[in-house]
Parts: C-alpha cells; sequence; structure tokens
C-alpha cells in the first residue's frame, strides 16, 4: 500500500473525489485537502502529507494550471521524485514540467476499472518498486469491513449499506447525462430540461452592522412563497435554497444542485428607517443577467418592492411560461407596523432554525408581535405554529394546545384566505386522545383548498394517513409534499413507513438511503426485521445501535425478541426495565419495544408514544388481532373515525361494536 497526495484545483473537486475513491479501492491510502481538520493550519497539515507520500499526484487542468498552490505542490514532487502527472483539461503542463509524461484523462468517465486509472496505479507500482498489477476491480467492502475498520462510525456505515441496497434493488432509478444514479420517482419528479424553474437565493445582508441576516432572509423568502403560487413555474424549496446559503458555489453550480434553469438572487441594506435592496434574475444555463434593478426606498414601501420584484422577474419569464402578457403580482401588506414585521422575521428565522432554546425565543417574540399590532394575521399564524409545537420541545408551562388553537382562530377571523392555521388545527387535534380525526383531516383538507403547495399540510395530512391504516393514500400525500419540498426528511421517512405497510421494501430502502446520506435516522427501528428476514444480523444490530443509542442498552435481547417472537422469555421485559431504572427511562413508553417483547398489556393510551407507524408494521400483525389493539384504537379514536369514514383495507367491521384486523 502506499502514501498518496493528490494536488488539484478546487474547480475538479468532483473528478478528485471519484480517482481517490477509485485509489482506495486497489488499496492505497489517499490523503487530499478534504482530509484537512477543522481549524487546521492549512500550510502545515498539507506539507506534513507531502513529505510522507510515496506518490504525489498532480492533476493539471485550466485552473490547476494557472494555480500556484499546485504549481508549488508540482515543484516538490518533481524535486522529491514522486510526481505523478494526470490531466483533466488542457494536457498541456505549464513550463517545467512538459518533460514529464502525463497520463490523459481527459475521457475518463469515473470509472475505476478504466484504463487510465490502471495507468496511475501501474506509476505508483514503478515508484514503489513493485511489480505492475494486472487490474481487477475490487470487491466491495462488506458492512462488518467497516464497522470492524471504523466502530464508532456506525452511522456512516449505516447510511452506506442502505445507500448500497438502494442502488442494487430499486429499479425506478437512471442513469443521468454524466452516468450518476439519480432517483426519479421515489424522492418527487425533478424539472426537466424543458421546465421553467428558479431557485431564490437567501439576499446577502449588506447592512453596516452585518446584523440583518434574518431580514434579508426574510424578504428572499417572501419572493419564494409568492414565485411558488405562479402557475407553470417550479420553485426550489426554501430548505434548499438556503442549505446553500454559506457554501461558495458559482450560479451554475447552485442552478445544478437545485436542479433549476434560473437563479434570483440579491442584496439588503438597511438603515434606519430606509432599506436599498438589489435584486437580480439570471438564466442558469448560459449566465445571461436576465433582469436586474436597485430599490432604494422608505422601510414602509418593502412590501411595494417585494410587488415589484416578483412581477419583474415573472415578466422576464412569462414567454416561457405561456403567457401572452405580463400579469401584476399584488402583495398585500402584512403590517403598517415596520416593527412589528421586523420583529415577526426575527421570530420566523429562529423558529425555522428550531432547537428548543429558538423555539422558547421565538414564541417570546410572536408574542411581542402580537401585542405590537393585534389584527396582524401572520403574526398570530406564526404564533400558532410555535404554540402547537412547544410540548415537543418540553415546553409545559402552560395549556400550549389550547392557546394553538386559540391563535390560528384568531388568525383566520382577521384573514379567512390563510393556510396554515387550518393545518396547525389538523394538527393540534392529534395532541388529543381520543383524537378527532375527522375534525383534524377536514382542517387540513381546508388547508389545501387554500394552498395547494402548502408542503407542511401534506405532509401531516400523510402522517393522518399513517396514523389510521390508509397507506396509499398517505404515499400520494407524502409525494406530493415531496414534489413542493423535496428536502422534506419527515415526509421521506414516512413514504418509507408506508411502502413498508405495503410490502414496498426497496421503495422504502431509497427513501431510507436519502434521509441516511444527511444522517437522519429516526424511524430506522423498522427496518431492522427487514434485515434479519434477509439474513443481516450486522445490519440489524447497527441500526439497533443507531436508534436505542443510549449505553448499554440490552440489543442483543432486542434482537432475538424480533427474531423469535414466539419465545419469549418471561425474565425479557424484566431485563429491560431493570435498563431503564439505571438509566432513568420509562421503557413502557416505547412502543416499539413493547411489541417487539409482545408486552401488549404496557401499550395503552397513557404509554403510547405517538409513533402510528409501529401498529402497522407487518411484524406487528399478533398485536392487531389481540383485543389490546382493540381497546387502544378506541382510546386514540380510530373506531370513531373508521366507522365514520370507512375501516382500512387491513380491517373490517364485524358488528357495530366489533371489528378485526390483519
Amino acid at each position: 500500500m502506499a502514501h498518496l497526495f493528490i494536488s488539484y484545483s478546487r474547480t475538479d473537486r468532483d473528478a478528485i473525489e471519484r480517482l481517490a475513491a477509485a485509489l482506495e479501492a486497489a488499496g492505497h491510502s489517499v490523503w487530499w485537502d478534504r482530509h484537512i481538520r477543522g481549524g487546521a493550519s492549512f500550510a502545515k497539515d498539507i506539507e506534513a502529507q507531502l513529505v510522507k507520500a510515496d506518490a504525489i499526484i498532480v492533476v493539471w487542468s485550466h485552473d490547476a494550471n494557472a494555480s500556484d498552490w499546485v504549481k508549488d505542490e508540482a515543484v516538490y514532487a518533481r524535486d522529491k521524485g514522486t510526481l505523478i502527472p494526470i490531466c483533466l483539461t488542457d494536457c498541456e503542463a505549464p513550463l517545467g514540467f512538459r518533460q514529464y509524461q502525463v497520463i490523459d484523462f481527459q475521457e475518463w468517465k469515473g470509472d475505476a476499472g478504466a484504463p487510465e486509472v490502471q495507468s496511475v496505479l501501474g506509476a505508483i507500482a514503478g515508484l514503489m518498486g513493485d511489480a505492475v498489477p494486472e487490474f481487477e476491480a475490487p470487491a466491495p467492502k462488506t458492512l462488518i469491513d467497516k464497522i470492524k475498520a471504523r466502530p464508532r462510525m456506525i452511522a456512516g456505515a449505516l447510511a452506506a449499506a442502505f445507500i448500497g441496497v438502494a442502488l442494487v434493488g430499486f429499479t425506478l432509478m437512471r442513469a443521468g447525462p454524466d452516468g450518476e444514479l439519480v432517483y426519479v420517482e421515489a424522492t418527487g419528479p425533478l424539472p426537466a430540461p424543458s421546465e421553467v424553474s428558479i431557485a431564490v437565493l437567501p439576499f446577502v445582508d449588506m447592512s453596516p452592522e452585518g446584523d440583518q441576516g434574518y431580514f434579508a432572509d426574510g424578504l428572499s423568502e417572501e419572493l419564494l412563497n409568492v414565485l411558488v403560487h405562479v402557475d407553470g413555474l417550479k420553485v426550489a424549496s426554501r430548505t434548499s435554497s438556503f442549505a446553500l446559503k454559506d457554501e461558495a458555489l458559482s450560479v451554475g453550480d447552485i442552478a445544478e444542485r437545485l436542479k433549476v434553469n434560473h437563479v434570483l438572487e440579491g442584496s439588503v441594506r438597511k438603515m434606519g428607517a430606509r432599506v436599498k435592496i438589489t435584486a437580480q434574475l439570471i438564466d442558469a444555463r448560459d449566465d445571461r443577467h436576465l433582469w436586474s434593478e436597485t430599490y432604494d426606498r422608505q422601510l414602509s414601501d418593502l412590501f411595494r418592492i417585494q410587488e415589484e420584484i416578483a412581477t419583474a422577474v415573472v415578466a422576464e419569464m412569462r414567454n416561457q411560461l405561456g403567457m401572452e402578457e405580463s400579469v401584476p403580482i399584488n402583495i398585500k401588506a402584512a403590517t403598517g407596523n415596520m416593527s412589528a414585521y421586523d420583529t415577526y422575521l426575527k421570530a420566523r428565522k429562529l423558529f425555522a432554525a428550531r432547537g428548543k432554546a429558538n423555539v422558547v425565543e421565538s414564541l417570546r417574540l410572536f408574542e411581542q408581535v402580537v401585542a405590537m399590532d393585534p389584527t396582524f394575521a401572520k403574526g398570530w399564524e406564526g404564533l400558532a405554529a410555535v404554540y402547537g409545537v412547544a410540548s415537543s420541545y418540553s415546553i409545559l408551562d402552560r395549556d400550549y394546545s389550547a392557546l394553538a388553537l386559540f391563535a390560528n382562530k384568531r388568525a383566520l377571523e382577521l384573514d379567512p384566505d390563510l393556510s396554515m392555521p387550518y393545518a396547525v388545527i389538523g394538527l393540534t387535534y392529534r395532541a388529543h386522545y381520543p383524537t378527532p380525526w375527522v375534525e383534524s383531516f377536514d382542517n387540513l383538507n381546508k388547508a389545501l383548498e387554500r394552498d395547494p403547495k402548502n408542503a407542511s399540510a401534506w405532509q401531516w395530512l400523510g402522517m393522518n394517513y399513517i396514523s389510521v391504516g390508509e397507506a396509499k393514500e398517505a404515499i400520494h400525500a407524502f409525494n406530493t409534499c415531496l414534489e413542493i419540498d423535496e428536502a422534506r426528511r419527515l415526509c421521506r421517512r414516512y413514504r418509507a413507513a408506508a411502502n413498508i405497510f405495503l410490502g414496498n421494501i426497496d421503495l422504502a430502502i431509497v427513501d431510507a438511503s436519502a434521509n441516511a446520506e444527511v444522517n437522519y435516522f429516526s424511524g430506522f427501528d423498522a427496518y431492522i426485521p427487514i434485515f434479519l428476514e434477509r439474513g443481516d444480523r450486522i445490519m440489524a444490530f447497527a441500526a439497533s445501535r443507531m436508534v436505542n443509542w443510549r449505553g448499554g442498552f440490552p440489543h442483543k435481547e432486542y434482537i432475538n425478541a424480533l427474531e423469535n417472537p414466539e419465545s419469549q422469555p418471561p425474565d425479557r421485559l424484566k431485563i429491560f426495565m431493570a435498563w431503564g431504572d439505571e438509566k432513568r427511562v420509562d421503557v413502557t413508553d416505547k412502543t416499539n419495544l413493547m411489541l417487539a417483547l409482545r408486552a401488549y398489556d404496557k401499550i395503552n393510551v397513557d404509554t403510547f408514544d405517538n409513533d402510528y407507524e409501529d401498529l402497522w408494521l407487518p411484524q406487528f400483525a399478533h398485536y392487531r388481532r389481540s383485543p389490546q389493539f382493540k381497546q387502544l384504537a378506541e382510546g386514540l379514536g380510530l373506531t370513531a373515525y373508521w366507522r365514520a369514514r370507512g375501516f382500512p383495507p387491513q380491517c373490517r367491521a364485524l358488528s357495530e361494536t366489533d371489528f378485526e384486523c390483519n
């Protein structure tokens, strides 16, 4: 094995990542600047690795040829006698290096078995004094190899394994133009090249103190919310666009990442009662600036400025959108109190960031907003949303469920056309037992009647359908949610659960792999029985460690309980109860665990953890045939809903007072 150093230009990063993977697969240790530690001294790290390297691969390209860094590293490699030059573009190396034969990678497509890679491996062997190897594509590392190599990196191994299964097992995938596999239906349709699409990037805060980021973000978000309702225009979600805020990417890179062909960007400079906003629309396909404008106005003109920007953007794209003439966009002023609006934007940014401290502060600010302007409907809407999730963050000093209903009703009194208050009312009803499911569904549908692109409403509607056992309807809701906001992890998580109910395991694993790529493992306990059924106990244990992460959890007993559900030793529950006592965890509140142990008498309305998907997992069909399930369904309001709206496919009424489920 050789220690390799790769010198390259940042613009060639994607190709370098594939090259490094190919060299590592061949058994070599590869260092490139991805491995620099956060906060490390770049020069010291690089120098140490150059000294250590057995071979230094210098990657020439148009940008690398002009890079002083790459040239310096090439000089070091040349003088040390460890230089292996390759080229991606512009294969005439800079002066001083043209006497060295360059391995041409201009036609390389990323294949680890390609002749270009074999040539590099041969050059490495020559430097090391080894025989030039006959190339054989290495077998992929098993999960066991990965866990043994990095016992602390179970999450990474689990993600890699999920992604590997998805690539092998899922049929609804296709190769993109560069050979990269891309999801088609499973993550919601991506814009086709002919589709008119746009990303609204977070505007840059240019204020003197640099403390108006919330204001700049708020302006961007308001514009996005307006454009998303333009017929025929595909708008990248806030989640996706704002995720790129701190990345140094070109417009073309951003457009490629977000799958759009237009980008709206700008800057904001707020000084006292005045605001200066610059906005520009760019066609990312050829980097043409289609439109730009600067607005230097009174802050009270903010809503008019938003209106003018949105109208100008649509006007520039009207031909692509099939409009004969430009249609002006009207934005109703949310409030005449600009101090209240400023506080509203601060509160909204904190709420979007989540985390208990942020939620507590956003609650305080939203209460200030409605005190400053009691007629500000969106202020009440925001306050209701915070009230609605307060209990999820262990904020329990007031009856937030009742407060959420009050705030939502106040918002609707002020503006009956709002969508989110109806959605939050629908969500809030879920916190009550027995849940008034009919009212919850009706309010969510009212929200979607007012705004069919309300991703939160689609998410909560899908969760409702999962709760009552309607998996197909849930998948439709989550598909729509992900078409609107492709980055919504919860929609992907619950769509996977619904597909597990229906036996669509490969579809579920594709969603699980997408969430694993962003280190989101919520709900992964549902996959443990799948791994066991496929004979992969290592993956089952890895998933158990991700979900049941507290130290000392009896993983072996848990896995054995799932593997042999008909054979539950009488003392097994005691083992988990003892662990719970030690960790101060009430294990009876873990519905999935109680189902696995068949401790059905421990599951009731008081201990139920609100993870309705556990009730419908295939491995727990035995519970659905038990009298305890009937009692729980009655207590949760499921039976009343089924009798009002119809039983799900796996359940049926036996009489006016009895039913059965599979």
